[in-house]
């Protein structure tokens, strides 16, 4: 049951795309930074902590330069690179998948601009952080669902703060606007439309012309772009947001099956119920035992 959190590995003398399947993980590492030999890209937003060092980085064909004790944050679907370092310290990496990001309720402006490429870096980096990410960790090895569900609500909790403080930018997503720059991925614009009118309606009766509305385009091309991108399809997206709301839902209150699947989007507990085995080999009610 566990098998979709875990500490995801990416390795620098491997293919970019080495990453592809993992996108919907959460991961986590602690490492010496050190230059990579070449840029690499997945779907996840990537939270970067730089503890007692710093590093400069080339992220969408630019580069950036992050100060010590910073708290860095993007959409890693944008090639990047760590092209420098300085200082013995250590990088934290945390992956949170897309589809759970967008589920988090920020504010519209904060993922807008991740969505569009750009990097935000948190002006402080609070004395508790590198003690709190050893936490997780820990949390993490441990291989308790209840556990890890905590750290992820603890990330989730870290970027919000860091969405309502101060924070520095690099204007990134208006750059690539100025210069006519083509996005990175051919349709890039259409998906982000797609995502964000998902994850602001996955909990209602949404159907694939709908999303495909959001954007203009005929719905089987929409299909087509959102699959070739995203590499699930638009129903099974969605199907992926309205399982995590449920499974919040069955560990964070007493609600009736019912009620949770209707709350999640699922139109019925029969579809909901079929839905929930296929994907974790057990009942809704079986998962709320096993985590209580």
């Amino acid at each position: 049951m566990l098998d979709w959190v875990g500490k995801i590995a990416f390795s620098d003398s491997s293919s970019p795309l080495e990453s592809q399947g993992q996108e919907n993980k959460f991961g986590f590492r602690r490492l010496a930074p050190k230059v990579m030999a070449h840029s690499h890209w997945h779907g996840h937003i990537e939270i970067n902590y730089l503890f007692n060092c710093s590093a400069d980085y080339l992220i969408n064909g630019k580069k950036i330069s992050v100060p010590e004790g910073r708290m860095l944050l993007f959409w890693a679907s944008f090639p990047h690179q760590m092209i420098e370092t300085q200082g013995d310290g250590e990088l934290v990496n945390v992956y949170v998948p897309l589809q759970s990001f967008l589920t988090w309720k920020l504010p519209d402006d904060f993922v807008s601009k991740l969505l569009h490429g750009e990097v935000i870096v948190s002006n402080s980096l609070y004395h508790c952080d590198e003690q709190l990410t050893r936490i997780w960790e820990s949390d993490i090895a441990e291989n308790d669902y209840k556990l890890t569900v905590q750290v992820i609500n603890e990330i989730r909790g870290r970027i919000r703060r860091m969405a309502l403080e101060d924070y520095s930018t690099f204007d990134l997503a208006n750059r690539a606007i100025k210069e006519g720059s083509r996005p990175i991925v051919r349709g890039l614009f259409h998906i982000q439309t797609m995502l964000r009118y998902i994850a602001d309606n996955y909990d209602q009766k949404i159907t694939i012309e709908n999303v495909s509305k959001s954007t203009g385009l005929h719905k089987n091309y929409a299909m087509k772009l959102f699959n070739r991108v995203m590499r699930v399809s638009i129903k099974q997206y969605i199907n992926q947001l309205r399982l995590q709301h449920a499974q919040a839902l069955l560990i964070d209150t007493e609600n009736p099956v019912l009620n949770i699947a209707l709350e999640a989007g699922f139109g019925s507990v029969s579809r909901f119920y079929d839905i929930f085995q296929r994907e974790f080999k057990m009942s809704p009610l079986e998962f709320r035992r096993s985590v209580i």
